[in-house]
């Protein structure tokens, strides 16, 4: 295991004993380690990046070729073997700098969930006031890395996939209702009672959470530790978060569904399909089920 994957293990892990702990034992001890976190991962992204100038500028490419260069050598071989290693590197520190700002979301996510004052509202607004500032965040991060959206995978490509992915959401909706049996979010099955909880969890979500974990994380870590290790890195993490549910059964079933999820963004290099799918799949599971099940 090299080190870069060795420090995603130890993020996963710490993830974990931080949604643990703010279930079972401290909220005030496991807001504590995500702060904590956070400011590991801001902090080490920030030595990287000062690391990263550096090169840029040319100080250590300039010192190193010239001593190269100094030494006796047959031909020019070694010389531009040397230099396009020392690109290769440079390319690697930049895509994990990417990978350690990536990372920050999940702490962010819940640190916001945990401390806010939600407790006044009705629980379908609180995704709505949780993931507007995230959408902030991570229109920040999308432009610090000139990404677009369809960098993302959010096309209308291979649609007879997409829409038998979304289909999905309304079967993976039932197998978690009937694993959780959550309270509805809304007090009756009406179409003025529906419409806007359905819209708030399909797009905060379906839409944010496909965005941030594949769309972001999972894409992100690709690069870093290949592909099947990056998408069980994320289904992982996808299913730590949600510990809180206090469910084993529904802590695996979150992890196969994330792989599910994930196996179709890497095969399909689109997002919509599962966003509108994971919307469904909530929709579902807190709006219709508790009514006619």
């Amino acid at each position: 295991m090299n080190a870069k994957a060795f420090i995603l293990l130890c993020y996963l892990t710490i993830v974990s004993i931080a949604e643990l702990v703010l279930t079972y034992d401290s909220v005030s001890l496991g807001l504590s380690i995500y702060v904590i976190l956070m400011l590991v991962l801001v902090g080490y992204s920030s030595l990287h990046t000062m690391y990263r100038d550096k090169l840029k500028n040319g100080v250590w490419e300039k010192h190193l070729l010239f001593s190269r260069i100094l030494k006796p050598s047959p031909d020019g071989k070694k010389i531009n073997l040397f230099i396009k290693e020392l690109d290769e590197t440079k390319t690697s520190e930049n895509n994990f700098i990417g990978v350690l700002k990536c990372l920050t979301l999940a702490p962010l996510i819940r640190i916001m969930s945990v401390s806010m004052p939600l407790s006044s509202l009705e629980q379908v607004n609180w995704y709505l006031l949780i993931n507007l500032p995230l959408f902030a965040v991570v229109f920040l991060l999308l432009r610090s890395q000139s990404q677009s959206w369809r960098d993302l995978g959010f096309t209308a490509g291979r649609l007879p996939i997409q829409l038998l992915v979304a289909l999905a959401g309304f079967f993976l909706g039932m197998i978690d209702y009937s694993l959780l049996q959550p309270s509805p979010l809304i007090v009756t099955l009406s179409p003025e009672n529906f419409i806007a909880p359905a819209l708030i969890l399909l797009v905060f979500t379906g839409f944010s959470e496909e965005l941030i974990f594949r769309g972001i994380i999972q894409r992100n870590t690709d690069g870093i530790i290949g592909g099947y290790k990056s998408l069980i890195f994320t289904s992982l993490l996808f299913a730590a978060m949600h510990i809180g549910w206090n469910s084993l059964p529904d802590l695996c079933f979150v992890f196969f569904v994330g792989l599910f999820y994930g196996f179709i963004y890497q095969k399909t290099k689109t997002l919509s399909g599962i966003t509108l799918s994971h919307g469904i799949t909530n929709i579902t599971m807190f709006l219709l089920l508790p009514f006619i099940a």
